[in-house]
């Protein structure tokens, strides 16, 4: 497990470092902020402590850089001046957690341990993801025989390799985001991003800075320039689940920037050029929301170019034997240790799921088996 330690005081990070080191951690320690922004970008660290106020280099930028050479990193943030602002800003730009000083060697261990503990867990879900993928392919996710299943499925296959935008629609559960993702791998724009945004999730203003991005000082509490996602989408793909949800005056924002593939933060006086493909999905009859005034017709429209509709769990009873069985091997490989004997469901126990009306659909009996 490889630690490195950020830290302009001498004594906590030689202190530091004996601890963890007598936990049998790789420890690396660095003084100085632009020494430890190069070693970040040139070499992988599983778990990274910086001080969060350095001379020249800050902790944040720091943060940043590790993150982005290493995704599945661990960042604590130190500080012996806390608040609630530079708490919030640090977990926001991707810290794990936050670690006041002074601290004791029995809260580093803690802390540290837990981490190493994640890093771990997370190595092992990619291990049995990489697994399970090799064995069965695109039917790791999208697993089933029923006909209505396989014709959105096939849809999907079709229209990837285009850059046709597509609305997926489906009760909540069915797999709207997994549909997202396929239709994102197959497409030519498989090694850029894909962003997923829940247009649900947050309150109109803060879905205009997340969506749009903002200049400095736009806003109170506007303290740095940000992009937004469709910036972080551009050559790739952006997934916007729950689109009836999106308020009625970021709908024509939108429509602006599919119209003429520019986007302009909040703030701005000036426009950037994007190249995104949108994928879309709602659990809500969008035709509906359309005459209900919820949803804008000509946004819809554009959006609609190829729709997808995913069935219900309860009408592709056939698959809930192969769901069941694939989260049965999944859940088993991943809390149990790997001497145990997996289980079979028995005849009564296929028959008693196929019964059940799967409100939830899929992820409700995806939820069921980790449970039992």
């Amino acid at each position: 497990m490889r630690v490195l330690l950020v830290d302009d005081e001498r004594t906590l990070r030689e202190s530091c470092a004996s601890v963890l080191q007598m936990d049998g951690y790789s420890v690396s320690l660095c003084g100085r902020g632009e020494e430890a922004l190069d070693l970040v970008k040139a070499r992988t660290f599983d778990i990274v402590l910086v001080d969060l106020y350095m001379s020249q280099v800050s902790g944040l930028e720091i943060l940043k850089a590790a993150l982005a050479t290493n995704k599945d990193a661990i960042v604590v943030v130190m500080t012996g001046n806390p608040s609630v602002s530079t708490s919030i800003e640090a977990l926001r730009a991707g810290a794990w957690d936050y670690l006041p000083k002074p601290f004791s060697a029995t809260h580093l261990q803690v802390l540290v341990g837990r981490a190493s503990h994640a890093v771990m867990a997370g190595r092992e879900a990619t291990r049995l993801r990489q697994q399970v993928a090799q064995a069965a392919g695109d039917s790791t996710t999208l697993i089933g025989i029923s006909p209505a299943f396989r014709r959105a499925v096939e849809l999907a296959r079709k229209v990837a390799p285009t850059d046709a935008s597509v609305f997926i629609d489906g009760e909540s559960g069915t797999g709207k985001e997994v549909i997202a993702q396929f239709i994102h791998r197959h497409s030519r724009r498989a090694k850029k991003t894909l962003v997923a945004l829940n247009c649900a999730a947050l309150p109109e203003p803060l879905l205009e800075s997340e969506m749009f991005g903002h200049r400095k000082g736009a806003f109170t509490g506007a303290d740095r320039d940000k992009p937004g996602l469709l910036e972080t989408a551009n050559g790739g793909t952006l997934f916007l689940d729950e689109l009836t949800e999106m308020p009625m005056s970021l709908q024509a924002k939108l429509l602006r920037v599919i119209q003429d593939g520019v986007v302009r933060r909040v703030g701005a006086e000036s426009s950037d050029e994007v190249d995104v493909r949108f994928v879309s999905a709602t659990n809500r009859d969008p035709q509906q929301a359309v005459e209900s005034g919820v949803l804008r017709g000509d946004l819809y429209y554009r959006l609609r170019v190829v729709p997808v509709t995913l069935p219900p769990l309860r009408k592709r009873v056939e698959d809930i034997p192969l769901l069941a069985n694939h989260f049965l091997s999944l859940f088993w490989a991943r809390h149990r240790p790997a001497s145990d004997r997996m289980p079979h469901l028995s005849e009564d126990s296929i028959a008693f799921l196929r019964s059940r009306p799967w409100r939830g659909n899929v992820r409700e009996l995806q939820n069921v088996i980790e449970h039992v």
